[in-house]
């Protein structure tokens, strides 16, 4: 599907005093214009994938300059892969095809599980052709996997895993830092070369979202050193509440409106997307609420505009996705006349009721 409909501006929710704004018409924050939409339900197969069922549930998204492919890392436990994709747009069309799977393997120092069954979230491409990517941090019956970051190589070996900071590490009693499976699911790249990644939802020690409160959420940045990265500044994210859907009054397992992906615009400026699941009262379907904000980073603070309520758009969309679906990633697209586009992507946790979809939009 293909439209040229400039889509921000009327989507703005009510202001909240210093955290919320509507955007002012000389703010110089982008437009996102509608362009196009890929959709293709769980369980495709793909004619390059010598396994199709293994793609899928692709939670974070790069442009890799060296190949001029883009990779999604795939958000299962069992065997951690990157899903490398041809994206282009040939008269304003978009078109994805996968073109191959590279399954991560631990290097030199690295434990095998942190290497096999990572959490992958989010990945951004480094200027020497390695990769760095997010665990978010899950726990299971076999054991812990603290927050981090993975330094990768292009043909899946982890050379380097980045800790967080103390305050971000589970704790014994639950009691503080990061949430099971709700850590940091957010990864980019500044101009500036260093890293900002985000909370999915508050640390343990504060309320998560829900429909009538927001979230205390953080960036963290890491910086280049010797090799390795460590972390540098943090800022205070307000995670929105949790919308509500009509006709979906009840959320889903860990529904809650949480921060899951990040995208460097400028050194001080990104595009940030929250997303919530509701269920219906039976319990039989799905919707979810996508929101995509402008950030501006100032001094420790993160103050945030609304960009587009993806709301608005489900109705130009197929209606594989008149709910929407589970969007997690974000990327710069291929170039349209010259200009930047926006990659969204969805992630279909190998549900048969869920789809892998990208939508296009032009950043002018």
């Amino acid at each position: 599907m293909t439209s040229g409909v400039t889509v921000v501006g009327g989507a703005c929710a009510p202001a909240r005093p210093g955290r919320i704004t509507p955007i002012p018409p000389d703010a110089g924050l982008p437009r996102l214009t509608w362009l196009s939409e890929f959709t293709r339900p769980a369980g495709t197969t793909y004619p390059l994938l010598g396994d199709s069922r293994a793609f899928g549930s692709l939670s974070g998204l790069a442009r890799d300059d060296a190949s001029g492919q883009w990779l999604a890392v795939v958000d299962d436990r069992a065997g951690s892969r990157l899903a490398w994709l041809s994206v282009s747009s040939p008269a304003g069309r978009l078109e994805v095809s996968p073109t191959r799977l590279t399954y991560l393997r631990a290097g030199p120092g690295v434990a095998d599980r942190i290497a096999t069954e990572a959490d992958l979230e989010a990945i951004v491409a480094l200027p020497d052709g390695t990769f760095l990517m997010s665990e978010e941090g899950h726990i299971t019956k076999d054991g812990i996997w603290p927050p981090a970051l993975l330094q990768v190589t292009r043909d899946g070996v982890v050379t380097g895993v980045i800790d967080f900071p103390p305050e971000f590490q589970f704790a014994s009693d639950g009691l503080s830092g990061v949430r099971d499976n709700q850590g940091f699911e957010s990864l980019t790249r500044m101009p500036n070369g260093r890293i900002i990644t985000g909370l999915e939802q508050p640390l343990a020690d504060r309320p998560v979202t829900s429909t009538t409160r927001g979230g205390d959420g953080r960036l963290v940045e890491f910086e280049p050193h010797d090799g390795s990265w460590v972390a540098g500044r943090q800022w205070r994210y307000a995670i929105s509440p949790t919308p509500a859907v009509s006709g979906f009054p009840v959320l889903c397992g860990d529904g809650e409106n949480g921060l899951v992906e990040l995208l460097a615009l400028t050194d001080t400026t990104l595009i940030a997307m929250e997303r919530a699941c509701r269920m219906n009262a039976a319990g039989t379907a799905a919707a979810n609420a996508i929101q995509l904000f402008a950030v501006t980073l100032s001094g420790d603070e993160a103050r945030k505009t609304l960009l587009l309520d993806l709301s608005t758009l489900a109705p130009r969309l197929s209606p594989a996705l008149s709910q929407l679906d589970n969007f997690e990633g974000l990327a710069f697209g291929p170039l349209v006349a010259g200009a930047r586009t926006l990659l969204v992507m969805s992630d279909d946790n190998f549900r048969a009721t869920q789809n892998t979809s990208f939508l296009l939009f032009g950043l002018w």
